[in-house]
């Protein structure tokens, strides 16, 4: 009788143990891995984002160092692509051009500015079916006839898309210069290859000219000069980071100067 009392006594220990040490583990233990695990994570999220901020830093640090280098190719870009329009350095470096290859300016036209707009981008045509592929004319492994494959599965090649920088303008020019046929071709030459600030060339006309006076501010022509006619675009890209100087809007407003008195201020003053 004893000894099954003492029997139900252990077995009732044991089971409220087991009931302890499973409310430990479900309340206490794993709340406190899962934490430590989230913990855990956190500091190596933690840890990858410092090392890519320590990457980003040391390239930054290289960038600073290489500013000057940077400000300098600023500048230079800046002479072929001004922030105004400069027209008045245009024409001088359009003049040197002209007396180094013996030609005459004789009518420079540039009209009003106009916005840059990019071109839409067209999309190429599908390449011609071959083996390999479905009946409509698509590749049947999603790649591209040639074998190439394509992002889109598509094989055809995506557009190409240009971009134009926010604010940027062209200035059409027209220039007329007369001279020998040489001289006149190597102006137009220079006029696209090497003028310090940038002008595309869009079109041109020749005209062979005879021999002539001097006559309407046009020099003396001899048989196989040419007068040639030049239209393109310069282009302008205004500074889009300056800012105009700040106003304090604490600052009193500018007071107009009083009565002289004495003085009747509606009273003309009398000439000598």
């Amino acid at each position: 009788m004893g000894g099954a009392k003492k029997s139900t006594w252990i077995g009732g220990t044991v089971f409220v143990g087991v009931v302890l040490a499973a409310a430990a583990w479900f309340l206490l233990i794993s709340p406190t891995f899962a934490a430590a695990a989230e913990v855990r994570a956190a500091a190596e999220d933690t840890r990858a984002q410092n090392e890519i901020l320590s990457l980003q830093v040391v390239k930054l640090k290289a960038d600073f160092e290489k500013l000057p280098e940077y400000r300098a190719e600023l500048e230079q870009l800046r002479v072929q692509v001004p922030t105004d329009a400069r027209l008045a350095d245009w024409m001088r470096q359009l003049d040197q051009i002209a007396t180094a290859h013996g030609v005459v300016v004789t009518a420079l036209t540039p009209s009003a500015p106009q916005a840059v707009v990019p071109a839409e981008a067209v999309a190429p045509a599908a390449p011609p079916a071959t083996d390999g592929t479905a009946t409509d004319g698509t590749a049947t492994d999603g790649a591209a006839t040639d074998g190439t494959a394509t992002a889109d599965g598509t094989g055809v090649p995506a557009p190409v898309v240009s971009t134009v920088p926010d604010g940027m303008v062209a200035i059409p020019i027209s220039v007329t210069v007369l001279g020998p046929y040489d001289g006149t071709v190597a102006f137009l030459h220079d006029l696209q290859r090497t003028m310090p600030q940038l002008f595309l060339v869009s079109g041109f006309t020749g005209t062979a000219q005879d021999e002539a006076a001097a006559s309407g501010g046009k020099p003396a022509t001899h048989v196989g000069d040419q007068e040639l006619i030049v239209t393109g675009y310069t282009y302008v890209l205004p500074d889009l980071f300056a800012t105009p100087a700040p106003v304090d809007p604490a600052a009193p407003a500018p007071t107009l100067p009083g009565a002289i008195p004495g003085k009747n201020p509606v009273v003309p003053i009398p000439g000598r």
